[in-house]
């Protein structure tokens, strides 16, 4: 886990009520030793996206792809990686040209994948040309499990997931009976209010005590893709909400 990572974990495992998880374990890596992946998390002009890359033996690029948060289906990335600049090519003729950047502290000098905090450049497709800029979210050896969510759920990943964009949707759009269905009860609330919601009756009669205006902010940036996993749940929006098989098993009020 690099610097954006840590620090919303952190954030997490300070708050006193915290009934959740309090670490975020990547999916586990295929067995390639030399393989570490990364991911990146930011903009393409104003879009967000999040993106993964597989390097080999520290400088050669091997697997890649990127996603717009809006859509939420990766686009496969080829490339190179010279120095500290990357060069990325999509299917459809879309190309990235980033340049690795540090923290200025010690280690963080961005020469290397290992000592970079942040990719900065410019995504280009035809005529048109869009400012990049992303930020290391968290590193681990080897290339993406196949089944990222093998811990939480026997599921497909695409299934897991939708599940729980059924939810983070439902709540967003005062839909109560839809997320009272996708809620894994008891559902700790971890507040203010500190609750646990025993059953769909009780979410409803709660909902605006446990859908403040705070959480419902922290859940309209929730990203229901290649989301962090431990201990057999998986969270979304810095940790507001976690998710097991059944559905939404805590809340965390920022």
């Amino acid at each position: 886990m690099t610097i954006k990572g840590w620090a919303a974990i952190a954030a997490i495992a300070g708050a006193a009520a915290f009934a959740g998880p309090a670490w975020a374990n990547p999916p586990s890596p295929a067995p390639n030793d030399s393989q570490q992946t990364y991911e990146l998390d930011g903009t393409v002009g104003t879009h967000g996206v999040g993106m993964a890359l597989t390097i080999d033996g520290g400088s050669k690029f091997d697997i890649g792809h990127y996603f717009y948060n809006s859509q939420l289906k990766n686009i496969p990335l080829t490339g190179s990686v010279d120095g500290k600049t990357v060069t990325l090519t999509e299917p459809g003729g879309g190309v990235f040209h980033l340049t690795m950047k540090g923290n200025g502290g010690a280690g963080g000098e961005g020469t290397s994948f290992e000592t970079s905090t942040e990719f900065d450049g410019t995504w280009t497709q035809g005529a048109q040309t869009l400012p990049v800029k992303l930020g290391m979210d968290t590193a681990y050896a080897g290339a993406p499990s196949a089944h990222r969510y093998q811990d939480v759920t026997t599921e497909s990943d695409v299934a897991f997931e939708a599940r729980v964009k059924r939810f983070l949707d439902a709540v967003l759009a005062g839909d109560k009976q839809t997320a009272a269905a996708t809620v894994s009860y008891p559902l700790a609330v971890n507040g203010p209010p500190n609750l646990k919601v025993r059953n769909a009756a009780a979410l409803i009669a709660d909902w605006s005590r446990i859908f403040t205006p705070k959480m419902l902010a922290a859940l309209r940036t929730a990203v229901p893709h290649e989301m962090f996993v431990h201990e057999g749940q998986a969270m979304v929006a810095g940790g507001a909400a976690w998710f097991d098989a059944k559905g939404a098993t805590a809340l965390n009020e920022p």
